[in-house]
């Protein structure tokens, strides 16, 4: 070995202890399972439990005192608009989970419907998250307060954060691919075709589509037109888009140019 290369692995080593010390700094190593599954959110909004008379749930919603207290959430905190999308799609993901003959839960499948937007309610939307995760933190503190388990609750906030986000649910837990395919269908038609023609006459005649694409699209942008940063990167940002005058993006392929770091 030569006196040149010594001295540079002598140097390379020193530089690796200093990153490791660095890194290491403050905190210590932990595997994630001993984790909790969970990292709160700044601003913990409250979800009130509903007054009786709206806890009840719908015909053909399982009758359990989630669903009865879902539903009162539903009623009372959001909007018509909103209550019969959520049930049309829990009836959408519920007849296509029967058509995918898997077991799943569908008291949980309900209460991730009636809670997948309630985000975009004022009351549940906080100044920094998407609306999605809102809704899922939303969930989580209702189930949380029924004691329900924690690999349960997971399911739900996944559903609910991810209901937008294409190329995922389908690797994750059977009721988060449901509700993704329910929300699918009710704003955008996908499966239209090859849903059962009389159920979905049905389903829409309890609980009517009245301005449905147009109300639906206002929902949206009132729901994160304060805080239009999360909808960038994300299908929201249409909404955006088409709404505000003079909207403006960032730009990704840009952001990677004007990285503070040197082509080294």
């Amino acid at each position: 070995m030569t006196r040149d290369s010594s001295l540079f692995n002598r140097s390379a080593d020193a530089e690796a202890i200093a990153i490791s010390s660095t890194s290491a700094e403050g905190s210590e190593a932990q595997t994630a399972e001993v984790r909790p599954t969970f990292r709160h959110p700044k601003a913990i909004l409250p979800v009130p439990t509903p007054q009786a008379k709206f806890q009840h749930a719908q015909p053909g919603v399982p009758d359990t005192q989630l669903t009865r207290e879902a539903t009162g959430v539903l009623h009372e905190f959001s909007t018509q608009l909103l209550f019969n999308h959520s049930h049309r799609v829990f009836f959408w993901a519920n007849e296509l989970g029967r058509q995918m003959g898997q077991k799943y839960d569908q008291e949980l499948l309900f209460v991730c419907a009636a809670f997948h937007d309630m985000g975009l309610v004022k009351k549940f939307s906080s100044a920094e998250d998407r609306f999605e995760v809102d809704g899922a933190n939303a969930v989580r503190q209702f189930l949380e307060h029924h004691n329900v388990p924690a690999k349960r609750i997971q399911v739900a906030w996944d559903a609910i954060a991810l209901h937008t986000t294409p190329g995922i649910v389908q690797y994750k837990p059977i009721e988060v691919e449901l509700l993704y395919n329910g929300v699918g269908l009710d704003v955008l038609g996908i499966g239209y075709e090859t849903f059962p023609d009389e159920l979905r006459k049905n389903i829409v005649a309890q609980y009517p589509r009245v301005n449905f694409k147009q109300d639906i699209s206002k929902a949206f942008l009132d729901g994160f037109e304060h805080k239009t940063q999360t909808a960038e990167g994300t299908c929201n940002e249409d909404i955006c888009s088409h709404f505000i005058r003079n909207y403006k993006r960032s730009n990704f392929y840009e952001e990677i140019q004007d990285s503070p770091f040197q082509n080294s």
